[in-house]
């Protein structure tokens, strides 16, 4: 087994946060560079930036966190839409990001569940002109291509990688960028048997799916959709209770992990992800399970197991970063 560790790339911008966001900037190399090296940024790119960056999500999104650092450092304005009401008690990431400038608006559950909806991203446009929109999460078409890196950078052969999945993206893209004797394992971090699934297919549907083992461009074959397709599968069996839940027994599993291993994890995703591990792990030592690559936490003897950390560290802070 070895571990991805994406959570090492920047010590804000980290993880599969900064994989998605990339290619939806179209930063030049020089600035990516920059990023990785901990440099910062230069304003006066030769690139063509947003007016302004406009994205969703909730109190201590990790998604919100890295794009209000990287619309500060690009001198970008950003527009970060929050569930829920934190005026009286803003949480360290929110803190983070009025700090970095960013306008935060404060909607209701209702007004939330409506991100995705044209009218509303209409009325959205209509209120910040020329703004690039995101969706919640970074999960968009651009993201796929940031998430192949992923799977380019591993230098040693393997079977089957491994990643926590809540909007779909991760997922997809890693999917999308194997070979065809590999296979992705998404564990579940919320309540979602069948919606997950179909939110990593809705990235992977013939004409949409990046493949940059092949190209850089969109590749328009029916065959690739339907490789990758078979190439993924969902474990929902350790959510935990649904999305931010973290139990007792999560969170002292957590704890003793981050005292005894060289690397740290939080409960929302990379923490239920290695207790998830462990458990198909158990199960596998213990049972004969099938070599169906598509049967959830199906592992054979002498398989290499590559699990990605996907950072959110930050998202587990009681106090806001220097």
């Amino acid at each position: 087994m070895f571990v991805k560790r994406d959570d090492k790339i920047h010590p804000v911008i980290s993880g599969n946060k900064w994989r998605k966001l990339k290619y939806a900037f179209a930063l030049p190399p020089h600035q990516e560079m920059a990023l990785n090296s901990q440099a910062g940024f230069r304003s006066d790119l030769n690139t063509q930036l947003p007016s302004s960056v406009v994205s969703f999500g909730g109190g201590f999104s990790n998604h919100l966190h890295a794009l209000g650092y990287l619309c500060h450092q690009l001198n970008v304005p950003f527009h970060a839409i929050i569930r829920g009401d934190y005026t009286k008690h803003p949480s360290p990431m929110i803190q983070d990001l009025v700090k970095w400038g960013a306008q935060v608006h404060y909607v209701n559950k209702k007004t939330y569940q409506q991100r995705d909806e044209p009218t509303y991203l209409a009325s959205l446009r209509t209120q910040f002109p020329d703004a690039l929109i995101i969706p919640e999460g970074g999960s968009q078409m651009a993201a796929l291509k940031g998430v192949q890196e992923v799977v380019n950078e591993i230098d040693i052969p393997f079977d089957r990688i491994i990643a926590p999945v809540a909007s779909g993206a991760t997922l997809a893209g890693l999917t999308s960028a194997l070979s065809p004797h590999q296979h992705a394992i998404g564990i579940g971090v919320l309540k979602g048997e069948g919606y997950l699934e179909g939110l990593v297919e809705k990235f992977l549907e013939p004409g949409l799916a990046f493949n940059l083992a092949h190209t850089s461009t969109p590749t328009h074959t029916s065959a690739l959709s339907a490789c990758s397709k078979s190439q993924f599968s969902i474990n929902h069996d350790f959510h935990c209770g649904g999305y931010g839940k973290i139990p007792p027994y999560l969170k002292a599993f957590c704890e003793n992990f981050n005292q005894t291993m060289p690397f740290e994890i939080e409960g929302v995703y990379s923490g239920k992800m290695f207790w998830a591990l462990k458990h198909l792990l158990a199960n596998f030592a213990s049972t004969n399970l099938s070599t169906n690559a598509c049967e959830k936490g199906a592992f054979k003897k002498g398989q290499t197991l590559i699990i990605v950390h996907t950072g959110g560290i930050q998202g587990a802070r009681k106090n806001k970063i220097p």
